[in-house]
This record gives C-alpha cells, sequence and structure tokens, in this order.
C-alpha cells in the first residue's frame, strides 16, 4: 500500500501530486518588496522535489500591512514582473504556487512604514511596545478592497491559489479577538461582528478570482492569549469562513506574543494537530494541519487518522529541499529533520537577516553553495562532533577518502551532551541523521580511538583536519581546586548525580543547559551570572522558552554578580556591593570552553599539514560551526 503523503488531491482547479504543503515563510529576501533572485533561487530548488503545493509570501496588500520591506509585495503594479517571474519558475517543474495575502496590523513597526500602524482598536502591541490607531470604516473598506485587488493580482500574475492570513496576531486576528478588537460599531461587540472582517475580505477576494480559482485561510486554532480566540470560538468561526468563499483551511495556533511555545524545539512533534483535526470537525473543506511536524512519519500518522487532509512544513522544507524526493525514494533515514533551534530562520527574520537554516547550509545560498569539483587525497578528521561531522560529509561528497577519528563511542560531540538537558531532545535526531550519512557516503568512523599524533603520523594522510572540540576553561577563582567543583561537560556526560543544592557559574547557553538537566537530578539550582542576562547568547525565538522552564523547574538567578571564593560549603558572591553567601553542596563551572588545540599546535610542530575548524577555530554557535565547515571543505583542495 502507497504511503497517504503521496497521494493526490484536487481542489477546484488546484491539483496536488501530493499531500505536503511548503507552507508560507518570511525570508528576508527581497528589496522594497520586489523579489529578488535569491527567493526565486530558493523556491526553484525545493520546487524540483516536488512539493504538492507551495506558499510563498506573506506578500503585503498594503504600505499599512507590510512588517519589513524585505518581505514580499503584492500591493503595486511595480511587484508583478518579480511575482511573474517566480511563478513561472515554480511552474518549470509542474509544482502550483499559491500567494499569501498580508497584512501585519499592530505588529508593524512605524519605522517601517514611516507613521502610526492600525488595527481594529487601539491597544497596544507587546510585540513593537507601540499603540495602534483604529482603523475607521471607510479605511475597513479600503483595506478589504485591497485584499482584494492583491488576490487580482496574484491571479494576473500567474498564481494558482491565494491564501488570506487570518493567524498569529496579525490584523485579521486583531478583529476576531477580544483581545485587541474594543470596537463599538458593527465591526465590534459579539462574535459574529468580530468576524464580520474576516468574512468580507473572503467575500471580496473571491469576487475578485472567480469561482473556480482556489482561497485558502490560515487560522490560529488557538490564540493561546487572554481574551484571544479559542479552539471553541473558532469551531463556530470556520462555517462562516467556508460560507464566504474559503476552499482550504490552515491551522495553525498561537500569536508572536503568546507565552505557550509553538515551534521551538521543546515542543512536542505533531503537538498541535489537535488544533486542525478539531476545527476539521466543523467543516468540509480539506484541511491543512502544520507545526513541528518534521518527519514522513508523524505525517503519515496524521493523514492516516482521516481527520484532516494535508500536512504543512516550513521548516523542514528549509532544512531539506529534497525532503519529498527522499520519501517517494523510501530514504526516509537521509531527510535532514528540522530541529527547532530556529537559528538560521526565525532568529534571522527577528534581526531582518536573509534567512538559512543552521543544519543546512545550502538554505539561501542554492546558487553559491553547491558540492564543489572532485577531488582526491586521503584525509584524517579528528573529532565526531557538529564540525567534524559536516567536514567528513562534504569532502566524501567531493571523492576525498576521508577517516573520522572520535575517541568516544557515539559521534556528536557537546550537541550529543546538550541533548540531554529537557526539551533539547532534537540535537539528538540531527546526530543520528549525521551518521547515517557518514555510513552511507563510506566514510571510514574508528570511533572510541584517540587519534594521537603518532597513529596519525602512521597512516601517511595527505592533510589532518583538527575538530577536536574545547575543553573546560577554568576561571581565576579561589577554591575552583576543590573536589565537589566539577565541570558542566562532566555533569552532562552523567558521570555525577545526587549533587544536593548546586551552584552553577555561568549563566550563558552552557550554564542554562546544564541546570535545566540538572533540575530534574538534584536539590535545588542556582545560576550566577556576571552579566544583567541569563542566556544573552541564545537566540530571540529561544532564549525566552528556555528562561521559561528554567523558572517553571525552581532554578534561582542571580546575575551581574562577582564570584570571591568557593569554599566547602559556600560560594560567596558580591552582588552590587553587596556580599552574599550561596549555600552549595556541589558547584558547576559553566563558562564558555576553550579551544582545544593541543594536537593542532603538536602536528604542525612535527611538520604535518594541518587545518583546524569548528570550535576549535574559534566558532561558537551550531550555525556557524556547520556553515563554516561546509565552506572549509567544499573549497578544500591538496595541491
Amino acid at each position: 500500500m502507497g504511503m497517504k503523503v503521496l497521494e493526490p488531491l484536487d481542489v477546484k482547479s488546484l491539483h496536488l501530486q501530493n499531500r505536503l504543503i511548503l507552507l508560507a515563510t518570511h525570508l528576508n529576501m527581497c528589496e522594497n518588496g520586489e523579489v529578488t533572485q535569491q527567493l526565486i533561487d530558493f523556491y526553484e530548488e525545493r520546487a524540483k522535489h516536488g512539493p504538492g503545493m507551495i506558499i510563498v509570501g506573506g506578500c503585503f496588500t498594503e504600505h499599512l500591512g507590510m512588517s519589513a520591506p524585505t518581505m514580499i509585495g503584492i500591493s503595486e503594479e511595480r511587484h508583478e514582473a518579480g511575482l511573474k517571474l517566480l511563478s513561472e519558475t515554480i511552474h518549470q517543474y509542474n509544482v502550483p504556487v499559491a500567494a499569501q495575502l498580508y497584512h501585519a496590523g499592530r505588529y508593524v513597526y512605524s519605522f517601517a512604514i514611516g507613521q502610526q500602524a492600525v488595527s481594529a482598536s487601539e491597544v497596544p502591541s507587546p510585540f513593537t511596545r507601540e499603540i495602534p490607531r483604529a482603523l475607521s470604516i471607510e479605511e475597513i473598506e479600503q483595506t478589504i478592497n485591497n485584499f482584494g485587488n492583491a488576490a487580482e493580482r496574484a491571479k494576473r500574475c500567474g498564481f494558482d491559489a491565494v491564501e488570506i492570513i487570518g493567524s498569529a496576531g496579525y490584523l485579521i486576528n486583531q478583529f476576531m479577538a477580544r483581545a485587541t478588537n474594543k470596537r463599538n460599531d458593527e465591526y465590534g461587540g459579539p462574535l459574529e461582528n468580530r468576524a464580520r472582517f474576516a468574512i468580507e475580505v473572503i467575500q471580496e477576494v473571491r469576487a475578485r478570482v472567480g469561482d473556480d480559482f482556489p482561497v485558502l485561510y490560515r487560522i490560529s486554532g488557538e490564540d493561546f492569549v487572554p481574551d484571544g480566540m479559542t479552539l471553541e470560538d473558532n469551531k463556530q468561526v470556520v462555517p462562516w469562513l467556508v460560507d464566504a468563499g474559503i476552499d482550504i483551511l490552515n491551522v495553525t495556533g498561537g500569536w508572536h506574543e503568546t507565552r505557550v511555545p509553538q515551534i521551538t524545539m521543546d515542543v512536542p512533534r505533531g503537538k498541535y494537530v489537535y488544533l486542525a483535526e478539531g476545527l476539521a470537525t466543523a467543516v468540509d473543506i480539506p484541511v491543512i494541519a502544520c507545526n513541528r511536524i518534521n518527519s514522513p512519519t508523524i505525517a503519515e500518522r496524521i493523514l492516516k487518522k482521516g481527520k484532516v487532509q494535508l500536512i504543512g512544513m516550513s521548516r523542514g522544507f528549509i532544512a531539506d529541499e529534497m525532503l519529498v524526493e527522499k520519501i517517494k525514494k523510501g530514504e526516509f533515514k537521509r531527510i535532514r529533520p528540522c530541529i527547532g533551534c530556529n537559528q538560521g530562520c526565525l532568529d534571522h527574520v527577528f534581526m531582518l537577516e536573509p534567512v538559512t537554516c543552521a543544519i543546512n547550509p545550502r538554505a539561501g545560498f542554492e546558487k553559491s553553495r553547491y558540492i564543489n569539483k572532485q577531488g582526491e587525497g586521503k584525509i584524517a578528521v579528528v573529532g565526531a562532533g557538529v564540525a567534524g561531522m559536516e567536514v567528513s560529509r562534504v569532502l566524501s561528497l567531493r571523492g576525498f577518502d576521508v577517516t573520522l577519528y572520535e575517541r568516544e563511542a557515539m559521534p556528536g560531540g557537546m550537541l550529543r551532551l546538550a541533548s540531554r538537558a529537557p526539551g533539547r531532545g532534537e540535537f539528538l535526531a540531527y546526530v543520528t541523521h549525521m551518521w547515517n550519512e557518514l555510513k552511507t557516503l563510506d566514510v571510514d568512523l574508528e570511533f572510541n580511538t584517540r587519534a594521537t599524533a603518532k597513529l596519525l603520523a602512521s597512516e601517511s594522510y595527505d592533510l589532518v583536519i583538527c575538530a577536536n572540540g574545547t575543553i573546560p576553561s577554568i576561571p581565576a577563582i579561589q577554591g575552583l581546586e576543590l573536589p565537589h567543583v566539577i565541570s558542566a561537560i562532566e555533569v552532562l556526560s552523567n558521570q555525577h548525580a545526587n549533587l544536593g543544592r548546586v551552584t552553577v557559574i555561568g549563566g550563558g547557553l552552557i550554564g542554562c543547559h546544564v541546570a535545566l538537566y540538572l533540575a530534574n537530578h538534584v536539590k535545588s539550582v542556582v545560576i550566577v551570572e556576571k552579566d544583567k542576562r541569563i542566556g544573552s547568547d541564545i537566540g530571540r525565538s529561544t532564549r525566552w522558552v528556555i528562561l521559561k522552564m528554567l523558572k517553571e523547574h525552581g532554578v534561582e538567578f542571580i546575575t551581574e554578580a562577582e564570584i570571591d571564593q568557593i569554599t566547602n560549603d559556600y560560594v560567596f558572591v558580591k552582588v552590587n556591593d553587596e556580599d552574599k553567601l550561596i549555600r552549595t553542596d556541589a558547584v558547576v563551572v559553566a563558562s564558555w570552553p576553550m579551544p582545544d588545540e593541543r594536537l593542532f599546535a603538536e602536528l604542525r610542530n612535527n611538520g604535518t599539514r594541518v587545518e583546524k575548524v569548528g570550535s576549535v577555530a574559534g566558532q561558537k554557535n551550531i550555525l556557524e560551526i556547520i556553515h563554516n565547515a561546509f565552506e572549509f571543505a567544499n573549497s578544500l583542495t591538496l595541491k
């Protein structure tokens, strides 16, 4: 029996060859709203491998709805040339494409549009920390007309469908929810009135595109904000949306300001499918389920339940552009899984930088990064952490004879250790994927082997690449030599248990991970950090989740603190010139580790040709390490 995810589906004029939809994703790849070659290259690379449909966007329907000029514009005639080229490029691969019609409302920063943002009511935005102005009735009519203009433009530019975004706390959602709609006219008050704006937008779009042109609607099944729309509210609303002209319902969850994690690593795979399944009971049109669905196994399980008809992914396609093709070939283990780290996608969106992927260094660089010409030679890679695995993968693809040495029994290095912290398990999914890749590529894997200079010299390698990572750093603190003082690496290696009351020195990424791990194994945990903020080196989209988890586990924070001394029973800390004693049974040093350059220096002194990559070369986060490892291995020549 064939897989459900690969079955076709027809919706009006739309023919989907399979059930996997590449969802609209803000990529920060446009210039003043106009499509760039970088954006086209990104979508072309994914269209080649046959998703059921690609939804591009958000495409802002008017200037007031534009979050950033790096978004796709669909509001003016000047946008049309790029839009046509984008749709034509995707159609070369027999893949349909939809444009998501977008208006951010109060989520727009005033500096982005040169004036005050607009919304249903004058309710402050926690996201921008600004107060929007309420749209007048005349302005509402013009906004609705602009949605219609955009839909008409999408059809004229060759798109096969449009999607209206009524989710995520954007303008339509702002009209729908009591939290942001305080109006007392026909667009406010009871649910029927608050839904009026959405219904009139759909009716206008339907009138402009005709009866046979598919119209999708993206909805938050539950807003997860106080006075937001609940699942039961939306069950009442969605039949009205269908009556107004919706053909496919795309169900997500939450607003940008919600304090309920939606797509970060700690969210279990497929957790919010219940929202799509719940709304599916209220309509008789196809429903898309999405959020933290990153494997064909989960997608298949959801579809086989028969409650929803389609699966939406965004980051899954960013992590692996060949996702659907690998499913068709049955190469499930070769699919590079999105791990929900958000370092290259969401964090880049917040920084107004083009989206990429921490674990897929070609994402966003489709034409400038590709596997280079064949190489020849015998290469040793020392250390099977993140850098060592990526370097070995790329070199093997280029034809080099690669041997990868690792002193532990398994690959992964610090990433494997980090995966032991609660909510960080997806790191291990990437490690497992890379392990499978290296075995498939016939890399010679030498585990439980310490690669000494003598051993490497005996094998006559043309090049040795040191990817052997870091060693714990030793801050200058009196008492650090005491037996109850241990490193974060020792703790995550499960070498210590029943530590009692623990003080963690260092509140960066490593300190937060080890504190999360310890919180489930010890009596109490205190993090002591010299800076003002805990987790300052964690990306914006993930940091708040990590801090939330730490607080829920009862971890105490002491910031702007200097450690004076460690004794057998206390840690002496100075905070704002005041002395503080922390009763402790164990002290965990989680300061940022130092590059382990000992092997590199020995090999270089012996005249061996040697290079270094990854954290031993001073790189810190996963994205930086993997991207640099790819480019190093791809440009390497032994001549």
